[in-house]
């Protein structure tokens, strides 16, 4: 009978459960950090390649619609200028250039390329004849690729010390019979369109890069290893391919990358250029949901201790007092028999237990 009363090192049934659903609520909780933490890993990369996409679009749209606004001032003076005087053609030149922080200089030349009207007056009577955007400007629109002055360089002041920069556009000038008579040409000052690219991209928080058809960097909003990259998005850029992809860049960091392939608005002229935005792929990392399954399971784990001790004391309780009026008459004690009805199990066990009482001997008086 000793052997039977002796319950060895086997732990409480009330121990046993609280062991139970400890161990599946951290095997529970473990697997849904695990599957949310995956799920978010997913969410996040498709959210950075979206933003990235969309907001590379929104600064090809605002840059290209900039360099369209002063292509429109080019196109109606070359509209309008048969019918004007030259005093009045080299007035709407000056009111283009403005204080020459984005229109450094606005010309028209001849057909032999000397140039008669000028803003400023600067470079009246030269001739231009051998420059790129006299030449493309006499057969069609025109624009031109970043370039260092040339005939400016001494005319205009240098920024920084170095020489000035333009990107050219250029448009034919024809008369009422519909001939060539001249070129109209404008040089926008190059640190303007970097600046203004780089305002906006910074504000869209992206990194942007123009590109142009020979994959050279012409503009960045950061710095980058020499004029040209040998990067996916940079080919795709090369060849005008819209491209959207997670990518390692020189510095060692994945960023999410997009290319907008071409960098153009309404009948503004191609400048050959693609837009290549990039992200940081650890961007959004310090995600809110993190912090709300955290809460959760903490939330969840307080509810489920509170019902397990709920559990334990309405149908385990009974359970160890029916054991222990068991232990108690085997042993010989008097003692009045728990009953237990919180379940038909333990209701069971009570009248089994009763039942044992009058089965077993009354241990003899002092032994």
């Amino acid at each position: 009978m000793s052997r039977l009363l002796s319950r060895g090192s086997s732990p409480s049934l009330s121990r046993a459960l609280y062991g139970f659903v400890v161990l599946n609520a951290l095997l529970a909780a473990s697997g849904a950090w695990l599957v949310v933490d995956q799920r978010q890993a997913e969410l996040r990369q498709i959210a950075l390649a979206e933003a990235v996409r969309t907001r590379a679009q929104g600064i090809e749209l605002d840059f290209a619609r900039t360099l369209h606004h002063e292509w429109s001032k080019a196109r109606t003076i070359a509209r309008d200028i048969a019918s004007r005087d030259a005093s009045s053609v080299r007035t709407s030149l000056d009111l283009v250039v403005g204080d020459n922080s984005q229109v450094s200089w606005a010309g028209i030349a001849a057909l032999d390329g000397t140039v008669t009207i000028a803003s400023g007056g600067l470079l009246e009577q030269q001739n231009v004849s051998t420059r790129p955007w006299f030449q493309r400007g006499l057969t069609g629109d025109f624009a031109g690729d970043v370039h260092k002055a040339v005939l400016l360089a001494d005319l205009l002041p240098s920024t920084e010390g170095e020489r000035r920069q333009f990107l050219d556009l250029a448009t034919p000038i024809k008369d009422g019979q519909g001939s060539v008579t001249g070129v109209l040409g404008l040089h926008l000052d190059y640190a303007w369109a970097q600046t203004h690219l780089t305002e906006t991209a910074r504000a869209l928080q992206l990194d942007a890069f123009i590109v142009d058809r020979t994959g050279t960097v012409v503009m960045a909003t950061t710095d980058v290893v020499g004029p040209s990259l040998d990067l996916p998005s940079i080919r795709a850029a090369t060849a005008g391919a819209a491209r959207a992809a997670l990518e390692t860049w020189p510095d060692g960091i994945s960023y999410q990358t997009a290319v907008i392939p071409q960098v153009g608005y309404a009948d503004l002229p191609s400048f050959g250029w693609s837009l290549v935005a990039r992200i940081d792929n650890n961007a959004m990392a310090a995600s809110s949901l993190s912090g709300t399954l955290l809460l959760f399971l903490v939330g969840f784990g307080l509810v489920l201790a509170g019902t397990t001790v709920l559990f334990v004391q309405i149908f385990v309780r009974p359970l160890q007092r029916l054991s222990a009026s068991a232990s108690a008459i085997l042993a010989g004690e008097e003692t009045y028999p728990y009953e237990a009805t919180s379940t038909a199990e333990a209701h069971t066990l009570s009248a089994a237990v009763a039942r044992l009482q009058e089965t077993v001997p009354e241990s003899p008086a002092g032994s």
